[in-house]
């Protein structure tokens, strides 16, 4: 076993120091290494190869705008009466990344879906490695919510797993090698949306519990609380900073990803900022997320 294990730091450390070589002899902003065969010989050299930073980052974040500079006539899988459609629907600004937005959010929701089909098709009473995890997932923040609300509302389990496992597979998404593949997460809207609907939740769930007077009351009784403006405010607030916190951290992550990325020419550094960003960041904000979430439903219900 440690022999094993020597033989496969070797040739770890071997692979590390090939990537080394090849981000010193294709390093400059202007240089692209180029590895393959032309008319039958191997070939390995550098080429000069244009590169603009802001350029690269407009055209991944705000694709739109890039192709508004390029002066290109914008087409969505080679159809402009797709395109046209997605313009008339979203606007001009927004037409492509409505569309990119769309489509992953369709990804993850299929993903999910037969995820869930092929778990329950494999339900056993001596659980397979796929149901063994979510079980752990799902008793783990069900144990959450019992502790936050009381065993008799366990019943908001199912919604804090589905609201995690939504936002961390979105999260996860990003890493999959495929062009065009983004985090949902990271475009506005997703996050907002998701805390819209997390406050929304929560008043539901306080107005079962206290009645419509009763909870309304602390919101329009000018007596007993004449600061109740900063109450609404401070409603708003929690959804902007429940948004807000996943939007920039996913999205800034995103854009460290590609900067760095662009300075070493794509290789060493960015499959460890790809895990740290990707895995380890979108885990925590996921989770994050959802606690919040589930503190804010705790606090209501119990004032």
């Amino acid at each position: 076993m440690a022999k094993k294990k020597k033989s496969l730091l070797k040739l770890f450390l071997l692979l590390f120091i090939i990537e080394v070589i090849i981000v010193i002899i294709s390093s400059g902003y202007n240089k692209e290494l180029q590895i393959g065969f032309e008319k039958g010989k191997f070939l390995l050299r550098n080429i000069e190869h244009p590169f603009n930073l802001q350029e690269k980052i407009t055209e991944e974040f705000q694709i739109d705008e890039y192709y508004r500079q390029k002066g290109i006539e914008p087409t969505i899988y080679g159809s402009k009466e797709v395109y046209i459609f997605f313009k008339n629907t979203f606007g001009k600004e927004n037409a492509i990344s409505s569309f990119q937005l769309i489509r992953m959010l369709l990804i993850v929701d299929l993903i999910l879906l037969l995820m869930a089909l092929y778990i329950r098709r494999r339900l056993l009473s001596r659980p397979s490695k796929p149901q063994i995890l979510f079980e752990m997932i799902y008793t783990a923040l069900e144990e959450f919510v019992v502790e936050t609300l009381g065993k008799q509302r366990a019943n908001y389990a199912p919604y804090i797993v589905t609201l995690f496992i939504f936002i961390w597979t979105c999260n996860m998404i990003g890493l999959v090698p495929i062009p065009g593949f983004m985090e949902p997460t990271r475009n506005l809207n997703v996050p907002l949306g998701l805390g819209i609907f997390a406050v929304i939740i929560v008043h539901i769930t306080a107005i079962k519990v206290k009645g419509v007077w009763g909870h309304l009351k602390n919101y329009v009784n000018f007596v007993k609380n004449p600061l109740f403006l900063l109450d609404i405010v401070s409603e708003l607030s929690k959804v902007v900073s429940i948004s807000f916190r996943l939007f920039g951290n996913i999205l800034g992550g995103a854009i460290i990803i590609l900067v760095v990325s662009s300075l070493v020419s794509f290789v060493v550094i960015p499959v460890g900022l790809s895990l740290f960003f990707g895995i380890f960041i979108g885990t925590i904000q996921a989770f994050v997320f959802t606690m919040l979430a589930l503190t804010y439903i705790g606090v209501e219900i119990s004032e």
